[in-house]
């Protein structure tokens, strides 16, 4: 099972939701240990700001096009790469997500996460907590969250649960904001026009 470096519980690695925490990325001091985490264990634990602070300034120099703005007091940058077709958000308030190009074909806008691979230990209690181990079965999310005990560290998640060829997909909702959305457009028509 994949355990969370900061609470010990069990990490979905949902995009917006967990993050995988590398030494730069976060400041002496604050007990956080390289690897999985919560993002909501970060914010607990007083360490998301510079968290985030240390995955923008990297995003910054990697993926040098970027838009940003406010949302109702949050501010937020939308990193653009041509060439991977993938957007990273940065948000002050310590969210961020990486997600495709594609994402914003067809809205509501949706992304997709692989959980884990059938024969891992972690496949097997995920599918103990889905409660359905027959391919293509769709099992809401919150479900499943509730069932592992973590609708503390998945608060508001939405979506569904499918094993799909021996791997666990997690479906579920993207949110951006209006402004935000404006932007992703703006860029993934400027990558069109190169």
């Amino acid at each position: 099972m994949i355990e969370c470096t900061l609470c010990g519980r069990p990490v979905l690695g949902l995009t917006g939701h967990d993050w995988t925490a590398l030494p730069w990325m976060v400041a002496d001091g604050t007990g956080v240990l390289p690897g999985p985490c919560h993002v909501t264990c970060l914010q607990e634990r007083g360490a998301a700001r510079s968290w985030a602070a240390a995955v923008e300034a990297y995003h910054r120099k990697r993926w040098p096009r970027w838009l940003a703005g406010i949302d109702a007091g949050v501010g937020w940058r939308l990193h653009s790469s041509r060439a991977a077709r993938r957007f990273h958000l940065w948000r002050s308030d310590g969210g961020m997500a990486s997600f495709p190009y594609g994402v914003l074909a067809v809205a509501p806008f949706r992304t997709e996460t692989d959980l884990a691979e059938t024969g891992t230990a972690h496949a097997a209690a995920l599918l103990a907590a889905m409660g359905a181990d027959r391919p293509g079965a769709a099992v809401p999310l919150p479900r499943m969250i509730e069932r592992l005990r973590l609708t503390d560290r998945y608060p508001f998640v939405e979506g569904v649960v499918t094993l799909r060829r021996n791997v666990l997909v997690a479906d579920h909702p993207l949110v951006l904001t209006s402004a935000c959305l404006r932007a992703a457009r703006q860029l993934a028509a400027e990558a069109v026009d190169i």
